[in-house]
């Protein structure tokens, strides 16, 4: 296999873990922890939770396309683009019409602190992306 398509295929791989990881495992503590700040006790199940996971790694597939993409252009600096990606992946969720974004609706006085604390989630699954791929990237020099 040529190594950019295998490259790619690992970023793929990685961002869609990362993204199951952080913006899965994160966001539905997130919620819950909004769920709080609100006065509710929030409800819990597995389906939903797995759901969020599952969107996470969704959204790690679709991104991880495009950091494969761009990673040549920042060899020099992985974690730049890791937060160049954290930031375009979350103005991708803000402005596309999703119907999800239920912490947003569901808790209107809280908008602005549900927007910060994606926000910094989106940027730590960024982050963390980047380093992941350039551990490996270092190890399989």
């Amino acid at each position: 296999m040529k190594l950019k398509l295998r490259l790619l295929i690992y970023t793929v791989l990685i961002a869609a873990t990362t993204g199951g990881f952080v913006l899965g495992v994160g966001g539905r503590l997130l919620m819950r922890g909004i769920a709080r700040m609100a006065g509710s006790s929030g409800g819990f199940s597995w389906g939903g939770t797995l759901e969020i996971i599952a969107l996470g790694a969704l959204i790690g597939i679709v991104s991880g396309l495009f950091y494969g993409l761009f990673l040549k252009f920042f060899q020099k600096s992985p974690l730049l683009l890791g937060l160049l990606f954290g930031i375009l992946c979350y103005a991708a969720i803000i402005l596309l019409p999703i119907d999800g974004k239920g912490a947003i609706n569901g808790f209107p006085q809280f908008r602005s602190q549900v927007l910060i604390l994606f926000g910094t989630l989106f940027l730590l699954y960024g982050l963390m992306t980047a380093l992941v791929i350039k551990v490996l990237l270092r190890s399989n020099k």
